[in-house]
């Protein structure tokens, strides 16, 4: 019998970054983030809010760890590369959001695995649709950092 555990716990956020019409971005928020011991998923749930342009957007990210080399006793890096889908919304439209990305950071392992705090840093590609199918592509540097506590 396998057993596992899972990892859950809070993080937080800043995404700057561009899009085709050269308007900078800049979002603050906060997620939820799960992991499993035996597998290289991390599955994140954020909510973030554009200081800038007065935009609330919802998102969740699948990201698949291809490395995660240890460094010293109790520090490993991390990179892979992810996907996920979301919703933003302000005064007067809503878009629909798909994302890829590539990610990278260091976890450390403390407690005989009870606790991981992180930082993960990503490059992501934002592909926007509005009601009325226009279009919109952003690029964004996304920076997290958080705990997890498995059980």
């Amino acid at each position: 019998m396998k057993t596992y555990a899972l990892g859950i716990g809070p993080q937080i956020e800043i995404n700057t970054g561009v899009n085709f019409y050269n308007d900078f971005l800049m979002q603050t928020g906060a997620a939820c983030s799960i992991k499993f011991d035996n597998e290289p998923v991390v599955i994140a749930v954020s909510t973030d809010y554009d200081i800038l342009i007065n935009r609330f957007d919802a998102l969740c990210t699948v990201d698949y760890w291809l490395i995660n080399p240890p460094i010293s006793d109790y520090c490993s890096f991390f990179a892979g590369i992810g996907a996920g889908y979301g919703i933003e919304a302000w005064k007067t439209d809503f878009t629909l959001n798909s994302v890829k990305r590539i990610v990278f950071g260091f976890n450390w392992i403390y407690l005989d695995g009870f606790m991981e705090p992180f930082i993960q840093l990503a490059i992501q590609q934002n592909s926007f649709v509005n009601a009325n199918f226009n279009t919109d592509t952003t690029f964004t540097f996304p920076v997290s950092s958080g705990i997890r506590f498995y059980f």
